[in-house]
């Protein structure tokens, strides 16, 4: 099931004792500010990706996000305190729900019984686009059963891949690109020469690479779904 939210999130001060207000700026961001729960995964100049996880019950600290988007790796429900000290409603998240939004201060909190993880992308400001063409078409132009767009903006798009068993597609080209598995799989690729490869990922495994060329079937005896991450116009993910 496909499960889309765009949310749109106000950043507020935080009023102290002498009247101080404290910009999104002075506080830590995520990783520095609480690395148990937020780890780096892959950093180009463009975006940073985290891997996100807490247990049941666990919070974290008051932390800065710029603009995100979050992939949900499986059920959850979290808990949102603002800098005025606003406790937001429990929102449950579904397993591969995308939600992207704006820069937030928050801290946030597992309310549930069960471990929460997502992988969060954040965008860095000033990002730009290259100017790449091929002469193949784009994923969503060649096959657009089995690749659909969740989001988009200046600098990447993140489309949400999902093949039947056993289901192929036709040769079509990316750019460079992150994707996050949402179960375990397995693909067979075949290139422009005919040359093939096979390839498997887990559940929540995070590949990122440069642009290229391919024809993917999925051999794995179940569907299986993906979220990519496509940096517009670049060639290369480390750019």
């Amino acid at each position: 099931m496909r499960h889309t939210k765009l949310l749109t999130i106000t950043l507020v001060g935080l009023s102290m004792g002498c009247a101080e207000t404290r910009t999104a700026e002075e506080y830590s961001e995520a990783v520095t500010a609480d690395p148990a729960h937020y780890s780096v995964e892959y950093e180009n100049d463009a975006v940073r990706l985290l891997r996100i996880a807490y247990g049941p019950g666990e919070e974290s600290v008051m932390h800065y996000h710029p603009a995100t988007c979050s992939i949900s790796l499986g059920p959850a429900s979290w808990q949102m305190t603002d800098p005025e000290g606003t406790v937001s409603q429990d929102s449950a998240t579904a397993a591969g729900q995308v939600e992207c939004g704006e820069a937030t201060v928050h801290l946030p909190e597992n309310p549930g019984s069960q471990p929460s993880e997502l992988i969060l992308v954040e965008f860095k400001e000033g990002a730009t686009a290259g100017m790449t063409t091929w002469e193949y078409p784009g994923a969503v132009v060649a096959d657009s059963a089995h690749y659909s767009v969740e989001f988009e903006n200046d600098v990447v798009r993140v489309l949400r891949i999902a093949y039947g068993p056993g289901e192929r597609s036709v040769m079509h080209y990316h750019p460079a690109n992150c994707s996050i598995a949402l179960g375990d799989a397995s693909w067979r690729m075949t290139d422009p020469t005919g040359a093939m490869a096979q390839d498997s990922v887990m559940l929540g495994e995070v590949e990122c690479g440069d642009a290229g060329v391919h024809l993917p079937e999925n051999t794995t005896s179940g569907p299986s779904e993906l979220i990519l991450i496509e940096f517009k116009g670049r060639e290369t993910f480390a750019e």
